[in-house]
């Protein structure tokens, strides 16, 4: 898997994709349910921010989050920089809350992975005009994305970012997915991304595991 250029944006392995935004709305409730909701994990990281990741707790939940992404066709669009042996892999779908961020805080997504991972970030509605992403270009210099309902931002490796300082009166919401190859390969570098926002993922092989204490522990059968 070799890394790629977005001449535009002028930086590695980050695209722009259109996105059916009713589709990516369509989880704006979780905001509110998941905190009684069993099947759903909330955690919450101690950033410069208010941020909340809510996930699937359950295969069951999973499968929405899994309807959605096939729905947005977003293998489509990664499918071609992947080593592969059938088709992409969801391995975590999460929406994002937050209402302020007071700091930068750049960080990689992915490490080491070979760019076989992928981040998906899309915005529920207007209210995300109080934040942006901003980047490192290739230059050295920081660029600035602005999110806009109906477009996602997909990134990989080598992506430094950070949520750009921001209020908004009400909690803005954003669909993600993590997600990237079908090979077992570099599993352990990209579990240490993707295992970090969610209680319950997908591996590449198609098996459901659960954090266990510091661990992960299968609860299903690879994938046929």
């Amino acid at each position: 898997m070799k890394s790629f250029m977005n001449f535009e944006m002028g930086a590695l392995n980050v695209m722009t994709v259109p996105v059916d935004p009713a589709i990516v709305s369509s989880f704006a409730p979780l905001a509110q349910q998941a905190a009684t909701d069993d099947a759903f994990a909330v955690l919450r990281p101690k950033w410069n921010s208010d941020i909340q990741w809510i996930s699937a707790n359950t295969p069951e939940t999973f499968a929405h989050f899994q309807s959605a992404f096939d729905r947005l066709r977003i293998a489509d669009h990664v499918a071609p920089h992947l080593d592969l042996d059938v088709a992409p892999r969801l391995y975590a779908g999460f929406v994002l809350v937050r209402s302020r961020c007071t700091d930068t805080n750049f960080h990689l997504d992915w490490i080491d992975t070979g760019n076989a991972a992928f981040t998906l970030i899309a915005p529920m509605d207007e209210r995300i005009r109080g934040f942006g992403l901003l980047y490192e270009k290739v230059t050295g210099s920081i660029g600035e994305y602005d999110y806009s309902p109906g477009e996602a931002v997909i990134f990989g490796e080598k992506f430094l970012h950070s949520t750009k300082p921001g209020q908004s009166e009400e909690p803005v919401a954003m669909l993600c997915f993590q997600f990237g190859t079908d090979r077992m390969a570099n599993w352990g570098k990209i579990l240490e991304t993707a295992g970090y926002q969610s209680l319950l993922i997908q591996q590449p092989d198609g098996r459901f595991a659960v954090r266990d204490g510091d661990s992960w522990r299968t609860i299903s059968p690879p994938a046929p």
